[in-house]
C-alpha cells in the first residue's frame, strides 16, 4: 500500500503505473538556464520544472507541506505577506545589519527533507517510500548520479525552504532576543536591527556558529555580502528604503522610472512587453507603497491605472498530462 501514490492517482485520475514513471523521471524534467547575477561575470542557474511536474509540486505543497510550521521571522513567500512586511519591523531602528547565505536553495538537499520528515510527528502518516517519492518530485538533479538539490525555479522551493529552516530561525530569534535585536529573514536575506550601537557586530559573529551547529540543512554565511548601515546613510532592506521619518519606500529612483514609464503608457508609446513589465512594477508598488499609486492616479488618471492593473488577472490552472 502506498498512501501517497493512491492519493495522487485518485486526485488526478491517473493510473499508478503512469505516476510511478513520472515520479521516477521527475528530477530530470527541468528546463535549465542561467541568468546574470548582480556581480559582474557571475551567473545563477535556474532549473524550472516541466508543466506536469509543477502540477505535482503544487499538490504536495497544498496536501503535505502546509501542515508544517514556519517561524514568524520568515516573511518570504507567505500568504498575506509581502516584501514590505520584511522591512517594516526594522523601520524605527537606527542600526541595520544585512547578511545572506551562499548558494541558498542548492545548499538544501533531499536528504535534509527526508531527515526532517522522518523525525517530525506531523509527517507520521507518510511512509519512507512516500517521502522518497516526494523528494523526487520536489528536488532536481544537475547531472546523472548527482544529489537531489532544491532548485531555483520550482514553485515548492520557497515554501519548503521556510519549513526546513524553522530550527535555524528559532535559534537566531532566541539569540536576537537576548541582545534586544529585531530579526527577519526573506529567503536567504537575513536582516537585524536595533537602536543600540555596536550590538549588531556581536550578533553577526554568532550567526556562523549557529549554521555550523545546525547540521541540516547545511548553510554557510556569505561574509562578502554582509552590510551594516545606519540612519546616517541609506538603510535598505530587501531592496526597499527605510526612510528617516519611519516609512518603507521603493525609493526615489524607482519612483522616477515608474512615473516616466507610466506617462509613456498613457501616451500609447509602450510595446506590449513593456506594458506587461510596467503592470508588474505597479502591482509591486501597490503591495509596498500604495500611497505613491494615489499620486500617479491623481496626475495621470485613475482610469488608466485601473486599466493597467486589470490586465493582470489570474489564469486557469493547467491539467495534469503525462
Amino acid at each position: 500500500m502506498n498512501p501517497f501514490l493512491d492519493q495522487l492517482s485518485r486526485n488526478f485520475i491517473v493510473p499508478i503505473n503512469d505516476l510511478t514513471y513520472l515520479i521516477r523521471s521527475a528530477p530530470y524534467r527541468y528546463k535549465v538556464y542561467k541568468i546574470a547575477k548582480r556581480k559582474k561575470g557571475q551567473k545563477r542557474t535556474i532549473a524550472q520544472p516541466a508543466r506536469e511536474l509543477k502540477i505535482l509540486q503544487y499538490w504536495v505543497m497544498e496536501n503535505v507541506l502546509q501542515v508544517f510550521p514556519v517561524h514568524a521571522a520568515a516573511t518570504a513567500y507567505r500568504k498575506g505577506k509581502n516584501i514590505a512586511d520584511n522591512a517594516q519591523p526594522h523601520v524605527a531602528h537606527s542600526y541595520v545589519c544585512k547578511m545572506d547565505f551562499k548558494n541558498f536553495f542548492p545548499s538544501i538537499k533531499a536528504t535534509d527533507f527526508e531527515r526532517f520528515m522522518s523525525k517530525n510527528p506531523l509527517a507520521a502518516a507518510w511512509t519512507q517510500e512516500d517521502i522518497g517519492q516526494m523528494s523526487r518530485i520536489l528536488f532536481w538533479k544537475q547531472r546523472r548520479g548527482g544529489e537531489l538539490l532544491m532548485s531555483i525555479g520550482a514553485p515548492s522551493s520557497p515554501m519548503l525552504s521556510n519549513i526546513l529552516l524553522y530550527d535555524f530561525d528559532v535559534e537566531v530569534a532566541a539569540l536576537c532576543a537576548e541582545y534586544g535585536v529585531t530579526y527577519t529573514r526573506y529567503a536567504d536575506d537575513m536582516t537585524f536591527s536595533t537602536n543600540e550601537q555596536g550590538v549588531l557586530r556581536e550578533v553577526e559573529q554568532k550567526i556562523p556558529a549557529i549554521c555550523r551547529r545546525i547540521q541540516s540543512p547545511k548553510l554557510t554565511v556569505n561574509k562578502e555580502k554582509t552590510v551594516h548601515a545606519s540612519k546616517k546613510g541609506a538603510r535598505r532592506v530587501t531592496g526597499l528604503v527605510l526612510t528617516n521619518d519611519g516609512l518603507v519606500s521603493i525609493g526615489r529612483e524607482k519612483k522616477r522610472i515608474i512615473r516616466a514609464t507610466f506617462h509613456a503608457y498613457t501616451l500609447g508609446k509602450l510595446k506590449p512587453e513593456e506594458i506587461n513589465a510596467l503592470a508588474g512594477m505597479v502591482a509591486y508598488v501597490k503591495s509596498v507603497e500604495p500611497k505613491y499609486l494615489q499620486q500617479i492616479a491623481k496626475k495621470y488618471g485613475a482610469m488608466a491605472l485601473n486599466k493597467l492593473l486589470a490586465g493582470r488577472g489570474p489564469k486557469n490552472p493547467p491539467k495534469l498530462k503525462i
